[in-house]
């Protein structure tokens, strides 16, 4: 009999699932948007096929906009079109499970973060189809050459979850991703209703129009990658927009609501000393492309700063490791090294995120202001973490930046990340050039133009977000208010260098269901956004989760607390038949690798040529003979050793090109063969085995001729001695690193 025993490691948050041949109930996907004036309604509609004799039951993780309201859900079943409702999380879980045990078809949605969904869906009749249809109302990105940007996300990239513990619903977020491409495609119908100024263009797909309607130009796209729109408009003629609307629903009490987008004053940032810190995420997840994406972006920003500003860099996967003890003047000869270092950088490892963020966070010299630009992919599970560091850690004066690198960022972080840290959020698709992205992260690393924001007035009843943000160089803010149902004017006034900022604008009197319904939708979940954010910072827990589910529950949007839930008038299957449970798997993220992922090991080159890496397994394997043989049980430790005739890996990266090593740096250089690895758990890259060649008889363990049986035993003994001696020397190395971290 053979066991299989798994050692308990880091959680990559996902696993590969055979895909080739299954039948998969998710058959379309289709997307309807309508955008103008800053936002969008977007129908997601889904089409479920039961293909089996038995009642379906389907599970899937679904991604939507991390600044979008679900504002809509719904399913249809035959002639039945069944309209969902909002409620408290539990109480929609318990209506769910009631109507499945009753024989009606159900379906649920629950937000685990705010880009991300379980949706279910029950009861689906054998040889049927249900189609879902999810609304989501989000602002457009306003983009500094004067462009609107639509963005929705199709594919959940697996988050790095770290010690089992350490993410609660970690089990939930597990992300099944297919070991090949799935037949699913998505079709697409967007509406711009801007006065376009040049032609539409997206960085993620080919485009084709029908008339008014924009699609794919292939007429569907694969789920592996974010659909990314934009459209050049004429620039507004005044320096702040309303949209406001009034609903019909009387949980409202007749209020009405309100978007205010604000532009800065026209003058230019104020020059300031910047020092500016790169966090570069080089955890396995940025792997190829999205390493080289990250390393172009901070070359070409590093080549624009001038001998005032300093230069700082940490990469980090399992830990943190810094390019120089202090930060460096940006000296040409300087700047020339740091483009070196970071063309060396190699991927690997886990994202130990936390510890990296804490230490790019060091407050510096008086007079200048600490800039902090974290690049990355965004792909962890503990979101919360990093934001509540950000609010108890940031120092006075620093900002920190978030640029999502990839085609399938997890925006949970990146948008919050720089929410907490009072600075801006960036996405870069791989095939976008670098160039034009950074002088828009630039022109937010000067001073800012207007501080101490406040919004006034007698219509206004409240304002999300409470504390309004700064204004910089070409970077509108977005406030919503509520309102009184008369309207009336309101004020914002601010702080300049040149003195006081102010602006005056009119809410307008509104009729009972005037104005675009994504108003009231958007407002709550900037109101819920803000919430969140403030409970990260420490305010009552209690209190705010109540505030969290009654705005949910008012607006009808989901939040952590509150769940769309529908329910089939009729029965549908007989109560107390088995279901057959399936769980929708996902695509890799266009770019992404499995390997990078730590989902599968590298792959082995043809042959096992002695020389190459080697890569041990982290399973065990445990014979375990009948018990009358009399033998000892014994385990076979990493019997799947393989011998890749690919080269060493290349060095992290180069030396530090200027000054003493650190005493940090030093250490680093002591273990590095110990540490690094392209696993979460991390194999031992073992330089002097990749370096020596191995010969068929010690790669085999046949140290003698196999005829003889005493040969044979001593043979055994030597190979048990050998795993032994392995294992020891495994557990001392992952003590002394434990002190080390520790």
């Amino acid at each position: 009999m053979i066991m299989t025993r798994e050692i308990q490691t880091e959680s990559k948050g996902g696993r590969l699932v055979a895909a080739d041949g299954r039948e998969l109930p998710l058959a379309s996907v289709h997307l309807a948007a309508q955008a103008g004036g800053g936002i969008a309604r977007v129908i997601l509609t889904q089409r479920f096929e039961n293909p089996f004799d038995e009642p379906l039951a389907v599970t899937y993780l679904l991604p939507l906009p991390s600044d979008g309201a679900v504002s809509g859900f719904s399913f249809t079943l035959g002639d039945e079109r069944v309209i969902g409702e909002v409620t408290g999380r539990a109480a929609a879980r318990e209506r769910f499970e009631r109507a499945i045990v009753e024989g009606r078809t159900a379906a649920l949605l629950e937000q685990d973060r705010s880009s991300l969904f379980t949706q279910q869906v029950g009861n689906v009749p054998p040889r049927t189809t249900v189609v879902a249809e999810i609304t989501v109302d989000q602002p457009l990105k306003w983009l500094e050459d004067g462009a609107w940007e639509w963005r929705f996300p199709t594919v959940v990239g697996p988050r790095y979850q770290g010690e089992p513990g350490r993410v609660a619903d970690a089990a939930k977020i597990d992300v099944p991703v297919a070991d090949g491409a799935l037949a699913v495609r998505a079709t697409l119908a967007l509406e711009v209703a801007d006065q376009l100024t040049g032609a539409v263009e997206s960085p993620s797909h080919a485009l084709s129009r029908d008339g008014a309607l924009l699609g794919f130009g292939e007429g569907a796209a694969r789920l592996d990658r974010d659909v990314v729109v934009r459209w050049p408009v004429a620039l507004p003629s005044v320096s702040a927009n309303v949209i406001a609307a009034r609903p019909l629903a009387a949980a409202h009490d007749g209020d009405a609501f309100a978007l205010i987008t604000v532009a800065p004053p026209n003058e230019g940032g104020v020059a300031i000393a910047r020092d500016l810190t790169f966090l570069i995420d080089t955890s396995g997840s940025m792997s190829g492309r999205p390493l080289e994406q990250a390393a172009r972006i901070a070359s070409a920003m590093i080549a624009t700063l001038g001998p005032d500003d300093r230069i700082e860099m940490i990469e980090f996967s399992s830990r943190p490791r810094r390019w120089q003890e202090n930060p460096v003047i940006a000296t040409e000869s300087n700047k020339e090294a740091a483009r070196a270092w970071l063309e060396a950088l190699r991927a690997g490892g886990s994202t130990e995120m936390h510890r990296a963020v804490l230490e790019a966070l060091r407050p510096l010299r008086p007079g200048s202001q600490r800039q902090v630009v974290l690049i990355t992919d965004g792909y962890i599970g503990f979101e919360r973490e990093i934001v509540a560091t950000l609010q108890e850690k940031l120092p006075a004066g620093a900002r920190l930046h978030t640029i999502g690198v990839g085609s399938a960022v997890n925006r949970s972080l990146t948008q919050a990340a720089a929410r907490a840290g009072k600075g801006v959020e960036l996405i870069v698709g791989l095939e976008e050039d670098p160039d034009r992205v950074t002088p828009r992260l630039l022109a937010r690393t000067t001073a800012p133009l207007v501080t101490d924001l406040v919004i006034e007035g007698a219509a206004i009843i409240e304002t999300a977000p409470r504390k309004l943000p700064d204004l910089f160089v070409e970077s509108p803010a977005l406030i919503a208010i509520r309102t009184k149902a008369t309207g009336g004017e309101v004020v914002l006034r601010g702080v300049t260098a040149e003195g006081r900022f102010e602006r005056r604008l009119t809410i307008p009197a509104l009729r009972a269901g005037e104005g675009p319904r994504a108003v009231a939708a958007l407002f709550a979940r900037e109101k819920v956004e803000d919430l969140e954010t403030a409970l990260a910072a420490g305010a009552n827990q209690a209190e705010t989760d109540r505030t969290i589910e009654a705005t949910g529950v008012e607006f009808q949007i989901a939040t952590r607390l509150t769940s769309w839930v529908a329910v089939s008038r009729s029965i549908t299957v007989a109560p107390g038949t088995p279901l057959k449970t399936v769980e929708q798997p996902h695509e890799l993220p266009h770019g992404v690798s499995a390997a990078g992922l730590g989902l599968r090991p590298a792959s082995a080159a043809p042959g096992g040529a002695a020389g190459g890496a080697v890569t041990r397994s982290k399973r065990f394997v445990t014979s375990a003979p009948e018990a009358e043989a009399g033998e000892t049980e014994a385990f076979e430790v990493m019997k799947d050793l393989r011998l890749s005739a690919a080269p060493p890996p290349a060095p992290r990266q180069a030396p530090a090109p200027m000054g003493p090593a650190s005493p940090l740096r030093k250490q680093e250089q002591r273990s590095e063969k110990l540490t690094r690895s392209g696993a979460a758990f991390g194999s031992v890259d073992d330089k002097s085995a990749a370096e020596k060649p191995v010969s068929k008889r010690e790669a085999t363990g046949r140290f003698a001729r196999p005829s003889s049986t005493a040969t044979k035993e001593r043979a055994s003994l030597w190979r048990v001695f050998l795993v032994l001696l392995v294992l020891g020397l495994v557990a001392l190395a992952i003590a002394w690193l434990r002190g080390l971290l520790g």
